[in-house]
């Protein structure tokens, strides 16, 4: 095993531990095919930053850009995959990344499947991988029980956007900069949060800053976010801010 690929397990090493302890990690979607920008998230202070390829125009080559400027950010690369196919988890592992956050997973017989994938993808040190499945099906939320008795998982993340889609079109998809849930909706997030952190397992959640803290009182100790919606955050304040400067805008 290379310096790199060494590497990379020691950082999702770290990450798996922190987690254990109950402590609160971050994971941050970069957004963009940028291995700077990658890199940079890391230096502010983010345990994780996801690499996705699931949308976007990310390949595999800017995966291991992404992944080696990642560790000089000291920081975890995730991958997030097409799908959880076997061959694309080995694929990616090959790149350097840390671990993967496999999307649409439905159903228990599917996390089995990821899990044995992985194993197989590095059977000598899967443990050092870090392995994340998003809930975001009513399906899933319904198998919950039974997802959460496949051993080999370090963590389970609520995301509502492919939820809302998959309980019907009055759920519509809730913009991901707002994020404005319907109750039905919500109750559903809740309910699959509880299920997650009831079992005492890792809970993730899409979180944006305004309500980060409500879902970490929930139990949820791993917060998925965007680089877009800091980048929107804080131009917001920004310009929210110039707008008390008499000149600003002033012809």
């Amino acid at each position: 095993m290379s310096a790199f690929h060494e590497r990379s397990a020691e950082l999702a090493r770290n990450l798996k531990a922190k987690l254990r302890s109950g402590q609160i990690a971050t994971l941050i979607n970069a957004d963009h095919p940028s291995a700077g920008l990658t890199e940079k998230l890391g230096e502010f202070g983010f345990d994780a930053v996801l690499v996705d390829c699931e949308h976007g125009a990310i390949g595999p080559e800017r995966v291991e850009e992404m992944a080696r400027r990642a560790q000089i950010g000291g920081t975890v690369s995730i991958v997030r995959p097409e799908t959880g196919l076997d061959w694309l988890l080995r694929r990616y592992l090959e790149c350097g990344v840390s671990g993967w956050m496999v999307p649409l997973v439905h159903n228990a017989a599917m996390a089995r499947g990821i899990v044995e994938a992985v194993r197989f993808a590095c059977p000598f040190d899967y443990d050092a991988r870090f392995l994340i499945v998003m809930i975001e099906s009513i399906e899933a939320v319904n198998d919950l029980d039974q997802i959460l008795n496949v051993e080999g998982i370090d963590a389970f993340l609520v995301a509502p956007y492919d939820l809302s889609r998959s309980m019907g079109p009055s759920h519509s998809r809730p913009h991901w900069l707002e994020k404005k849930l319907t109750p039905e909706l919500r109750a559903t997030m809740d309910r699959a949060i509880k299920t997650i952190v009831d079992a005492q397992k890792t809970c993730g959640v899409c979180v944006t800053p305004a309500d980060a803290q409500s879902y970490v009182e929930k139990g949820a100790r791993l917060l998925y976010t965007h680089a877009d919606q800091m980048l929107a955050a804080g131009s917001e304040q920004f310009f929210e801010n110039m707008k008390r400067t008499q000149s600003f805008g002033a012809p």
